[in-house]
């Protein structure tokens, strides 16, 4: 089984640069038809500090982005999906007592799911090849940063029941990491994450083409066409933390705070270090 997405790969890769904003070779209008039929079902818990019941249905707060390129090997494409959580919320374990400054939250969260899929000719039909979940990459990640494929999909749950379609992503409580089950969100980052409370579930909100992050040489197409970009000049929601603050999606080396502003702390692992070690955007 598979998606229906209403193109083929061969019409994503053709038209010109009025059609394809960010000059990555995929049309726009089917990165954003693509994301929005592959988007993840998260799996959350809705007592996050950081919940936001602004929008319906209730979700994690955050800008959530994506991002669609050929993959680097030229055969099928490559979605990221970029939640841009405004914070990391940290773990509220026993251990933490003893070990405070391990478990504390931060401003940002830059986790990230990418499916790498493809279009069958003969059943003019999407599927996913492989999923990554990043969970604290860059980091003490215990070797749950990673991509699944082959046997490894037959972990996940599928959107709709649609196998190798729209995968299911357990997110951990606080701290937001990725898995393709409960029991492996029980036991993530030797047992400080957990997904016990996670009642509640919402597909990745893919809405608007100014959710697509463009491409490392032509970045936020329908937004700023800058690197670094902000809500309102992006034509985002102006209820994040800081409106005024600007956060730099493309640049490798560029921290990630949720548009806290500097002032923030450190953040999270920028985005563009994710886009470019993992995605290889």
């Amino acid at each position: 089984m598979a998606l229906a997405v209403g193109w083929t790969e061969a019409e994503c890769l053709a038209g010109g640069a009025s059609a394809d904003r960010d000059l990555d070779g995929v049309l726009d209008r089917c990165e954003h038809d693509l994301a929005a039929a592959f988007a993840p079902v998260l799996r959350v818990d809705e007592r996050e500090c950081g919940w936001d019941e602004s929008v319906a249905p209730g979700r994690i707060g955050g800008e959530y982005l994506y991002a669609v390129q050929r993959r680097p090997s030229g055969d099928g494409l490559r979605i990221a999906y970029m939640p841009a959580y405004y914070r990391d919320c940290g773990w509220s374990l026993p251990v933490c007592r003893l070990t405070p400054s391990v478990c504390e939250g931060h401003a940002g969260d830059s986790e990230m799911v990418a499916l790498d899929v493809a279009f069958d000719p003969r059943t003019a039909r999407w599927e996913t090849r492989r999923v990554f979940l990043s969970a604290h990459c860059h980091g003490r990640s215990a070797g749950r940063c990673r991509w699944y494929e082959g046997r490894g999909l037959e972990r996940f749950s599928w959107a709709d029941g649609v196998r190798r379609g729209a995968p299911l992503v357990w997110v951990a409580h606080g701290k937001h990491g990725g898995y393709p089950t409960a029991a492996e969100c029980d036991t993530g980052h030797w047992g400080y994450d957990g997904c016990r409370g996670n009642r509640t579930a919402y597909r990745f909100p893919v809405a608007s083409p100014r959710q697509n992050a463009g491409s490392r040489t032509h970045p936020f197409p329908h937004g700023s066409g800058e690197e670094c970009i902000g809500p309102r000049e992006a034509g985002w929601r102006s209820d994040v933390p800081d409106p005024a603050a600007r956060e730099c999606f493309w640049d490798p080396a560029a921290r990630f705070r949720g548009w806290q502003g500097a002032e923030a702390g450190a953040g999270a692992t920028g985005y563009g270090r994710y886009l470019r070690e993992v995605a290889g955007f």
